[in-house]
């Protein structure tokens, strides 16, 4: 069986042949670095060195976590001293970062580049024109060179909560949603319609087996937007998305959002969503009562807590007992870490944990 049937299957609760293994979404930087040192080949990337399953995000500039501008915002420094420089991105969000170990820590966020109507029909609407010529560059080339695929391809999007985020910042978004209604559901349809143009003209080349959308849109006790505005101001828009997605034949829907978004659960679900990550523990997003609740609605990927994985053998061994061994009899589960594996996880844990975590697999993924 294919990565691509895996997922497929996996994802409309079919049985497989084994468990999909992406035992994580990625690693830090640091993480490798330290694992060179402690057994992984260097310049080997953990991915080949554990045999992972191929997943291919398309290599054109589709918005994820960032938004696709065309033209970019101009990287202009603003002030740097010896430790840390403040800059405005090719986003046009004006940051203050470290210079070593950017990885470690958050930049400090000071400024977004949309402060009302002014800013996003002179600044943002004129980058953000599917038709613009060039956006795509290069699709034949590139749709011959995925044509058959037996890996997982997929067309990543800026979500409906990111998108606005990423134009105001989480506070000033807040107030906008109640002070400027108008104009964030104008720029949620211009959303829709970007979206809509960018994945007919790609499916048009391309067989993605689903769209990551991202979000980030909860901390650890809740979510960011309440359920209620939720409704109002994403829900119709992820409606139509989806329904457009699917009709182009792509037959998952995916969203990544940290934190604890289970309030949000069922208005996804209504959305079309059918597949959602990285189901973080310390943020109470236990896969297993979800499952329960949800039953096939809702295919989950992650959900094994990495804390344990920084701990020791007995600990991986309990966590993969409590969260992964009834997932995996259910079906439509991905099991990986419920995010990024940090530098604080021996290497030796993590060799142990993807060996006991496959071991598993073999005895309780329901069998193709």
């Amino acid at each position: 069986m294919t990565s691509r049937e895996r997922l497929l299957r996996t994802c409309s609760f079919q049985p497989v042949d084994r468990p999909l293994h992406w035992e994580t979404l990625g690693y830090w930087s640091q993480t490798v670095k330290r694992w060179e040192g402690e057994g992984l080949p260097a310049g080997v990337h953990p991915n080949d060195y554990f045999g992972c399953d191929p997943r291919v995000r398309l290599e054109l500039s589709t918005g994820f976590t960032t938004t696709p501008y065309f033209p970019p915002f101009e990287y202009e420094v603003v002030a740097e001293d010896e430790e840390t420089v403040t800059y405005r991105d090719q986003y046009g969000i004006t940051k203050r970062d470290r210079k070593e170990d950017r990885e470690m820590s958050m930049p400090q966020f000071i400024a977004f580049p949309v402060k009302g109507r002014r800013d996003w029909e002179e600044e943002i609407r004129p980058r953000l024109d599917p038709d613009t010529p060039g956006r795509f560059p290069g699709l034949s080339e590139l749709a011959a060179r995925h044509k058959g695929h037996e890996y997982v391809l997929e067309l990543s999007m800026c979500g409906f909560y990111g998108f606005p985020r990423n134009l105001f910042g989480e506070e000033a978004l807040d107030y906008a949603l109640y002070d400027m209604p108008d104009l964030i559901h104008e720029m949620q349809r211009h959303w829709v319609r970007f979206n809509k143009v960018m994945i007919e003209r790609l499916c048009a080349c391309f067989e993605f087996d689903y769209v990551m959308i991202w979000e980030d849109m909860a901390f650890k006790t809740g979510p960011l937007i309440s359920p209620k505005m939720f409704s109002e101001f994403q829900l119709p828009y992820y409606k139509e998305v989806v329904s457009h997605a699917r009709a182009c034949g792509i037959p998952h829907i995916a969203v990544d959002t940290d934190g604890d978004a289970r309030v949000l659960l069922p208005q996804f679900i209504e959305a079309g969503v059918d597949f959602m990550m990285p189901f973080e523990i310390a943020a109470s997003m236990n896969p297993v009562p979800i499952r329960e609740q949800y039953g096939e609605k809702l295919a989950i990927w992650g959900g094994i807590d990495k804390r344990a994985l920084a701990r020791d053998k007995a600990a991986v061994d309990r966590e993969l007992a409590e969260h992964v061994a009834p997932m995996l009899r259910s079906g439509g589960y991905v099991p990986s870490v419920d995010h990024t594996c940090p530098p604080d996880i021996p290497f030796e844990n993590y060799c142990y944990f993807v060996e006991r975590l496959r071991e598993m697999g073999e005895r309780h993924c329901p069998k193709a």
